[in-house]
């Protein structure tokens, strides 16, 4: 007779997505802490320096990022100025400036990018765009950072003050 094993296949009842963008060349440790609580990592460009680049992805933490307009040198090469990444489920496009994103956005459920500094959320036919702010240089609308939360094909967003 022979002995069945059973597999059991691990479903998370809630999955966390760091969101963060322009960080230029600032990486406060309250960012860092944040991040590690999460699942995931999107970063929308304007890393400004190589070692931020670096610190974020020794975390530990899947990083999905793209280039900013201030992301230069030869370490900067290897990121897209646009990315879709399936996460949970969903589909992300992740562009520094909204103004690059493609025209046809008919899989994209989430769209996040950066580059004016400031937080912004809505929804718009059907898809969610959202702006974290600036996790470096505050411009008026505060240093902040946002966590995304996926659970049971709803999501919940969560703007966080550095």
């Amino acid at each position: 007779m022979q002995k069945k094993e059973s597999i059991q296949i691990e479903r998370r009842r809630n999955m966390k997505i760091a969101l963060v963008s322009d960080t230029h060349g600032v990486c406060r440790e309250e960012l860092l802490t944040q991040i590690k609580k999460c699942d995931y990592l999107i970063h929308v460009g304007d890393f400004d320096r190589e070692h931020v680049y670096n610190t974020l992805q020794e975390l530990g933490v899947p990083m999905y990022a793209v280039r900013g307009n201030c992301d230069r040198g030869e370490w900067a090469t290897y990121l897209h100025e646009f990315l879709a990444v399936p996460i949970g489920g969903k589909m992300f496009y992740l562009v520094h400036n909204q103004m690059d994103l493609p025209y046809d956005l008919t899989d994209a459920d989430f769209i996040v990018y950066g580059h004016t500094h400031v937080f912004a959320h809505m929804e718009r036919h059907g898809k969610v765009y959202i702006n974290p702010g600036t996790a470096g240089q505050d411009r008026g609308d505060g240093k902040s950072m946002a966590i995304l939360t996926l659970e049971d094909g709803k999501y919940r967003l969560e703007r966080i003050y550095l």
